[in-house]
């Protein structure tokens, strides 16, 4: 059942290349809450991109597992966005942005890990919206989108 979340803390925002055949991108950022036991991962919308992925959950199915994490596929693609979010707040490319900032996510799917990953032991995915709105359209601003 979705729920709406929120809270005020560190978020690294990036673009994400998601599909490599029609060459898709979509803004994310991630952040965690409940003294960093939750992974929050979200897609921040950006108006006129049709490519915009709606499940992150179905988007990490869709790349592919090689055996590094357990568990069912929901487990997988939990820790595959995690480890997404994670490698974009240590490893941060020139366009990635981390502030300190109030976020809100209408969750569309929250998964308890069987075991801790990257510290995290759940993790909540869905749409994010930021409450610092010129933050945002900096955001969204890191993909192009055509007219």
């Amino acid at each position: 059942m979705a729920r709406n979340l929120s809270g005020t803390g560190r978020v690294t925002i990036f673009p994400l290349l998601h599909d490599w055949e029609t060459s898709s991108r979509c803004v994310l950022a991630y952040t965690s809450m409940d003294d960093g036991y939750t992974a929050v991962v979200g897609v921040i919308p950006v108006e006129g991109n049709v490519h915009e992925p709606g499940d992150l959950y179905a988007l990490a199915g869709r790349h592919g597992f090689i055996g590094e994490w357990k568990g069912s596929h929901e487990q997988r693609c939990g820790c595959w966005l995690i480890s997404t979010g994670t490698g974009a707040l240590r490893v941060p490319k020139p366009e990635c942005i981390t502030v300190e900032t109030s976020w809100s996510l209408d969750m569309a799917r929250t998964v308890d890990l069987e075991a801790a990953y990257a510290g995290h032991t759940r993790i909540a995915a869905g749409r994010m919206s930021l409450a610092d709105k010129e933050l945002e359209e900096r955001a969204r601003a890191l993909i192009a989108v055509p007219a």
